[in-house]
């Protein structure tokens, strides 16, 4: 199926040649009140900013028709005109709304009449009138990222109120039905192929997404894309087969036509969760595995000898972050192939340790080892410190990374800084008359090294803040510091540096 560019991004109402559907949309709308819907934090639906403006909509009440024998009817001409704030609060109310007005009931009744022009009247006011009209033109491909992104966006939120909307229509036949103490069975098998018609054109769309995903050069992008649109199809899933058995069991001689269709209806569910789990999953082994996501990325290939946070890194956290974000869909996804792998946070550790494994091995091709354990250091310290912002958790003591940055930490203070505390300590065997003093080495040496290290970046302040403490502990206040040596060597003092000069070319270091 393809999303053809003009069509995803003005996603304008489609064309009727239907008279009865072009009078309805200017009796009804409520285009503008889904459109302002948007995801909250929580991955709930909110009004957005620019539906709590004063805008206002206007839409035709219809008059119901006593004469009609059928609880659809087509919408009648005369009605009385109304205003209506756009102060919905979720799918839920909007679709409500469209039961009260009486906007479900004639829609369905003209999709007993004319389906076609019904269902693209029916999906342009849920803002997804491409869809049908991609599906019904049969291509197969999507183009562009920003198209992607904004077609995931709209038909999540148009599949949420279509299946809100189905479900309060539902309700509102079973309540008449006992009001009225009739059934009419030709009624509930109209909303029942209405429901099934519905959800074959949207789940089109969602199938055509596994393709797409395979042909990307964005791949968490689009993984976001198939979990967004996976866990939008559980939730509408549950709401409508819920509705559609509440149906069946309300006829009291429910046949096989009807059950037939409701067994259609929850196998295209299952195919389409069974399909985008199946993209899913492939997508999620290549980003635990690291390499495959990693691959032809320019800074991963030339890798430059810097000690900053690398892309690579924050792709993986992005990753993860992804991951915690639908933690529970891609569990129940993971679970079917591994049953015994139920750890809410095992993927995201998984994924975590191999990437720290391919960052030693590529930072061996570093010439300076001082600038590879502070490397080392910065991303490790940054992956624990994004484990904890995203998941709220600290990542197990006895964990890899947190492991792997102790050492990291121990290399950098003994590789770096024993050089020169060993000028303190050993003595020269030059000739007499060339050999500098120890404390005059240890000095020397030791602006060296704050020269050398002046200008290397350490981003987080309580990373650079630990380091420096460290240094200081290591080189200058520590027991085999240089404090300790005067201490020891009461007659050099005159000799030596200012301690706190000392401590202040360590507390200029890593600001890059």
């Amino acid at each position: 199926m393809k999303l053809e560019p003009q069509l995803a991004i003005t996603m304008e109402l489609g064309r009727s040649r239907d008279p009865n559907i072009s009078l309805q949309s200017r009796r009804h709308s409520y285009l503008q009140e889904i459109r302002s819907l948007a995801v909250d934090s929580a991955g709930g639906w909110s009004p957005s900013s620019s539906s709590r403006s004063a805008r206002s909509s206007s839409y035709y009440s219809s008059s119901k028709s006593s004469s009609s024998r059928h609880r659809y009817a087509p919408y009648s001409i005369s009605s009385s005109r109304r205003l209506a704030r756009l102060e919905d609060k979720s799918p839920r109310d909007i679709a409500r709304r469209m039961v009260r007005d009486g906007f479900m009931g004639k829609l369905i009744g003209e999709f007993g009449r004319a389906p076609r022009p019904a269902l693209e009247r029916w999906f342009s006011e849920l803002d997804v009138g491409w869809v049908l009209r991609s599906a019904l033109e049969k291509k197969s491909e999507l183009a562009l990222d920003k198209l992607y992104d904004l077609a995931v966006q709209r038909w999540t939120r148009g599949f949420t109120v279509m299946a809100e909307a189905l479900s309060a229509t539902q309700r509102h036949l079973q309540e008449e039905g006992r009001s009225t103490a009739q059934v009419d069975r030709d009624d509930d098998l109209r909303l029942v192929r209405f429901v099934d018609a519905t959800v074959c054109k949207m789940l089109a769309f969602a199938n055509s997404l596994v393709a797409v995903a395979d042909k990307t050069w964005n791949p968490m992008n689009k993984l976001s894309g198939l979990m967004n649109v996976r866990s939008c199809i559980s939730h509408a899933s549950e709401i409508i087969m819920l509705s559609l058995k509440k149906e069946t069991l309300w006829l009291p001689d429910s046949d096989e036509m009807l059950q037939g269709l409701l067994n259609k209806t929850s196998n295209i569910f299952s195919t389409a969760k069974d399909n985008l789990g199946q993209a899913i999953q492939r997508m999620a082994n290549d980003a635990e595995a690291v390499t495959p996501v990693l691959s032809g990325m320019h800074s991963w290939e030339t890798f430059p000898q810097s000690a900053e946070i690398h892309k690579a890194t924050h792709l993986i956290m992005g990753y993860a972050r992804l991951f915690w974000g639908h933690i529970d869909e891609l569990n129940s996804i993971l679970g079917q192939c591994w049953p015994h792998r139920i750890l809410k946070c095992d993927i995201i550790e998984q994924m975590i340790s191999n990437l720290i494994d391919h960052l030693e091995k590529k930072s061996e091709s570093f010439s300076d080892p001082i600038l590879r354990y502070l490397f080392l250091l910065n991303n490790s310290y940054f992956i624990q410190d994004q484990y904890i912002a995203i998941t709220g958790y600290s990542l197990p003591s006895d964990s890899k990374i947190g492991i792997k940055y102790c050492d990291y930490r121990n290399c950098y203070l003994n590789v770096s800084w024993d050089t020169v505390l060993s000028c303190l300590h050993i003595k020269m065997t030059t000739l007499w008359f060339s050999k500098p003093s120890q404390l005059a080495r240890f000095k020397s040496e030791f602006q060296r090294t704050c020269r050398h290290q002046k200008l290397w970046k350490v981003p987080n302040p309580e990373l650079r803040r630990s380091l420096r403490k460290a240094i200081i502990d290591k080189v200058i206040t520590g027991p085999t510091g240089y404090r300790t040596y005067l201490e020891a060597h009461p007659e050099q003092e005159k000799c030596g540096s200012n301690q706190q000069d000392m401590e202040d070319m360590v507390n200029e270091l890593f600001e890059g």
